[in-house]
C-alpha cells in the first residue's frame, strides 16, 4: 500500500558536522588571498565552531577552495577556506574551515571544549566507585558465609 507519510531518507537526518556551531552573529570583513586585486566584502558571520564557520553574503562569485581572511571587528583574524556555498535568492551562505592550527579569536582546538567540561571525565569514576563498593561488600558478605 501507499503511505502518505513524508518519506525522509537516513542522510537528511545525520548531523554531518564534527563540532557544535554557536550562533554568533557578528558583522565581519573577508578579504580574498591570491586574486591579486586583494577583494574585501563585508559580510555577517552566522555561526562558529572549534574547526569553523559560516558567513552570509551577497558575493556569488566566491569560489570553493578560495582561501579568505575573516576580520572580526573585536576579535582579530582568520585563516579559513571556502568549503561550499549556499545561494537563496542573492544572499549566499559560505562554509569555512578554519586553515589556522593555533587557538585563534575565542575558539581554539577541540580538544580545549573537553577541559572545559570536567563533569564528562568524572563520570566514569563516579559510577564506578559504587559499583566497586557493591562488589566489595558481596565478596566479603560470601567470605564471612
Amino acid at each position: 500500500m501507499f503511505s502518505h507519510e513524508p518519506q525522509v531518507s537516513l542522510s537528511e537526518t545525520v548531523e554531518r558536522r564534527r563540532d557544535e556551531r554557536v550562533n554568533q552573529p557578528d558583522s565581519v570583513k573577508v578579504c580574498l588571498e591570491h586574486t591579486g586585486d586583494d577583494a574585501e566584502f563585508q559580510a555577517v558571520l552566522v555561526n562558529v565552531s572549534c574547526s569553523g564557520l559560516a558567513i552570509r553574503h551577497w558575493r556569488k562569485e566566491l569560489p570553493v577552495g578560495q582561501r579568505v581572511r575573516i576580520g572580526l571587528l573585536a576579535k582579530g583574524e582568520i585563516v579559513a577556506r571556502v568549503m561550499w556555498n549556499w545561494a537563496v535568492g542573492p544572499v549566499v551562505i559560505s562554509g569555512l574551515e578554519r586553515e589556522q592550527s593555533g587557538p585563534a579569536v575565542g575558539f581554539g582546538p577541540r580538544s580545549s571544549i573537553e577541559h572545559e567540561n570536567p563533569t564528562k571525565k568524572m563520570a566514569f569514576p563516579m559510577w564506578m566507585l559504587p559499583a566497586l563498593l557493591g562488589v566489595l561488600i558481596a565478596v566479603g558478605w560470601y567470605l564471612t558465609n
